[in-house]
């Protein structure tokens, strides 16, 4: 499994591997901020429960500001060799449409659908080759340390493949390993301005489905239905609606047939699709904030901020955070400049996240349609907001007359809704004892 020096390799054989840093999780978080440390002459492992390639589930869209994060960690060339078409953005309402490019970054205008089960696969391959060590199928058990001022973490034990402990030992441990971070809990992180959830998400993957050069989100009101095609000759088509209906569908692959097929562009592409995979997806999608550093401890990804899918931010933040992170850790400073980014570069869009995880109604699409079919400027700057090129209370909202009824007048108004939403973590487990 390991892959590093014939030294390295007998330390994980006798139990015990030390690190400059090691991370819980070596998915798109993970294995990009492995890359930037390795970049840096640092001794790092990651550890991961999975084998890859592995899926998991993904909001699947990379925009220009994120393609251009991929070719600085150098895997967009392989990412584009499997395929994925590039898209531009078309909302469907009412018999009506209007498509837009994005500002373009790096002479690309367009975003990418990349299944995980690529992705991650392509970002842990390239950790290895930058020197990482990438150790899959290893369970993370416990942690060195309470994390505390006076008790820092100071590593992890794991549960090899064949069930034996290994314990690695470092100086930084990052929790990448998602919502229900098993650090976080380590540690005792309450989930923090906590905007709860009026939507859910599902989606499968299908083939042999009609192609074009859009991503396209097909609003039949209170529910959003969309076309992603993807990576080798794959298509993510989405349901989104109400996440109090999920407890009255029944059969639900029954449902999201009953509701992808009831829009006739959408159906029309799926005509002689086949679907081949399990509907995926979940109701539990309420954003929140954690502490991102302690004592010899941070979190990266979805780990330390989660916000609703319709934002399609998960591999952006993933990628984004590690890189600031990595750079921290450069600088020595990492305790402090990590949270104070997310601090600065967060609030915005998550506040625009009130909006986006509301079921929609067809006054509002009304309004919103006519403001972007009339100005393909403007449109141009909504669907910069998912490219993080445009600002919505700065570019959008105050173009569009009476969008700030429906999506807050300001940043900080519809925030201190939810700044004081706070849900209390579970109890800490017992630290582990370095031998």
């Amino acid at each position: 499994m390991l892959d590093q020096s014939p030294n390295t390799t007998r330390a994980a054989e006798s139990g015990h591997v030390t690190a400059d840093v090691v991370i819980v999780g070596a998915r798109a978080a993970g294995s990009s901020l492995a890359i930037h440390l390795a970049r840096q002459g640092r001794k790092v492992v990651a550890v991961d429960r999975a084998t890859f390639p592995s899926e998991t589930m993904s909001t699947h869209v990379i925009y220009p500001n994120t393609l251009a994060r991929l070719e600085d960690l150098g895997v967009l060339a392989e990412v584009e060799a499997h395929g994925p078409p590039p898209l531009y953005t078309s909302w469907h309402h009412e018999g009506r449409m209007f498509v837009a490019p994005h500002t373009p970054e790096r002479g690309r205008d367009w975003a990418l659908c990349v299944r995980r089960v690529t992705l991650d696969d392509i970002l842990v391959r390239a950790a290895r080759r930058e020197g990482a060590t990438i150790l899959e199928g290893h369970r993370a058990t416990g942690f060195i340390g309470t994390g505390s001022g006076d008790d820092p973490l100071r590593g992890l034990t794991c549960l090899t493949p064949e069930g034996a402990e290994l314990t690695i030992e470092a100086d930084i441990v990052v929790g990448a390993d998602g919502v229900n971070s098993a650090l976080a809990r380590h540690v005792g992180l309450d989930r923090e301005k906590v905007m709860p959830t009026e939507t859910m998400l599902y989606y499968a993957y299908w083939t042999g489905v009609d192609t074009r050069n859009t991503q396209d989100f097909f609003f039949e009101c209170p529910w959003i239905c969309a076309h992603f095609p993807a990576d080798d000759g794959h298509h993510v088509i989405t349901m989104n609606g109400p996440a109090d209906a999920r407890k009255e569908m029944g059969d639900l692959q029954a449902f999201y047939l009953d509701k992808i097929m009831s829009i006739p562009a959408l159906a029309a592409r799926l005509k002689n699709a086949t679907q081949v995979s399990r509907v995926t997806g979940t109701t539990r999608l309420d954003g929140f904030y954690r502490q991102h550093t302690g004592p010899g401890w941070a979190l990266v990804g979805d780990a330390a901020h989660f916000k609703h899918p319709a934002s399609a931010q998960g591999i952006c933040d993933a990628l984004h955070a590690a890189e600031v992170l990595a750079e921290g850790i450069a600088a020595g400073d990492w305790a402090t400049s990590y949270p104070a980014w997310r601090e600065e570069e967060s609030p915005e869009l998550y506040a625009f996240c009130k909006h986006l995880r509301e079921a929609p109604s067809d006054a509002a699409m009304r309004v919103v349609m006519d403001a972007f079919i009339k100005d393909a400027h403007l449109a141009r700057k909504m669907v910069d907001v998912w490219a993080r090129s445009s600002r919505p209370w700065t570019d959008v909202i105050p173009h569009v007359p009476g969008m700030e009824q429906v999506t807050g007048l300001s940043v900080e108004s519809v925030l201190a809704e939810f700044a004081t939403n706070t849900r209390t973590a579970a109890p800490k487990p017992a630290a582990i004892a370095a031998e």
